[in-house]
């Protein structure tokens, strides 16, 4: 199986997302950037002003490819950074005690998460003075202060008004970022930068999607009316050519109980049966079709939304979901 992305397409997103934001951006890469390779890091780093990872690894691996762009990471545990001497990864902090760790390490840059509601990560209000003033008395400034909507523009009125009285704080309002990619949908207060996932790689109106999700077609069978196809109670309701593709449920195809599809020379072909652990069978009765060339998982925008309404889950979970024996090609 294989993931093609699209470079020109995600810059292009990037550019159209900035021109409406109109602050600084920092480009979220975690999660293998959502299922399209952190190798897309070197490519948008001259359009971007940092990147958003999960962790001290992820942060390694975007060093590692030569980004000389700040490089944030999500908070957690701080001890990897402790024995860092990499200036260029910014630890988050949620804590006076992290900090203050981080600080007898000899390390002075570091992002402070603010907890607004989500309680994930964060500081409370008696946290954060603590943090202030740590700061003040080691005389140091965070690199950001940052906290995370938990529902979009819909918290974002309560959440804004708590992060603003939050870090109504001298130490504490230097660049602080709230908003991700639901920064499009909203006219209010971006602060100073934008922290971009989704939409960075299409999924927002307006902008294309980077990614396809293709595996090559590996055998064809003549099926008769009755007969068995994969694994189960599945039988032929009409003599059908079937395709066998090989992608299955250990690269990322799910199985489910409603009715999936590929794309092979752009035509819909149902699945039948159920995906296997390898390989996924189709019907392209009416595609004609020859083995070695493609069947599409993801072809399209839609694609991957129709595969997130029949999994029950969210166009996240789809795209990072190929993730496992997937080659990437970059465009």
């Amino acid at each position: 199986m294989e993931t093609v992305v699209d470079l020109s397409r995600l810059r292009s997103n990037i550019r159209r997302i900035r021109a409406v934001t109109r602050n600084k951006f920092c480009a979220v890469v975690k999660a293998n950037a959502y299922g399209h390779g952190i190798a897309v890091a070197p490519y948008i780093e001259n359009i971007v002003d940092c990147f958003f990872v999960a962790d001290y690894d992820e942060a390694q691996a975007v060093r590692h490819m030569g980004v000389r762009r700040p490089v944030l990471v999500l908070g957690g545990d701080i001890k990897p950074f402790l024995a860092s001497n990499d200036v260029y990864i910014i630890p988050t902090v949620s804590s006076a005690a992290e900090l203050k760790a981080l600080l007898n390490s000899g390390k002075k840059n570091f992002s402070v998460a603010v907890n607004t509601g989500m309680n994930r990560f964060g500081a409370d209000e008696r946290e954060l003075k603590r943090i202030s003033s740590l700061c003040r008395a080691a005389d140091v400034l965070p690199n950001s202060v940052y906290s995370h909507l938990y529902d979009g523009v819909r918290s974002a009125c309560v959440q804004c008004e708590k992060f603003e009285r939050m870090t109504n704080d001298a130490v504490l309002a230097g660049n602080r970022h709230l908003y991700a990619s639901s920064a499009l949908d909203t006219n209010g207060e971006l602060y100073d930068m934008t922290r971009c996932g989704i939409a960075m790689y299409g999924y927002h109106d307006g902008l294309e999607s980077c990614m396809s999700v293709r595996a090559k077609i590996v055998a064809m069978r003549r099926v008769s009316v009755g007969e068995h196809v994969g694994y189960g109670e599945y039988t032929a309701e009409h003599d059908m050519t079937v395709a066998v593709v090989k992608c299955g449920y250990a690269d990322g195809f799910r199985r489910c109980d409603k009715q999936t599809y590929m794309r092979v020379r752009g035509q819909r072909c149902d699945v039948v049966g159920v995906p296997c652990m390898d390989v996924t069978m189709i019907d392209v009765t009416y595609t004609p079709c020859r083995i070695g060339e493609y069947a599409y998982i993801i072809c399209q925008k839609s694609d991957a939304q129709y595969l997130a309404e029949c999994y029950n889950t969210i166009v996240y979970e789809v795209l990072t979901g190929f993730n496992g024996r997937a080659k990437r090609i970059y465009i």
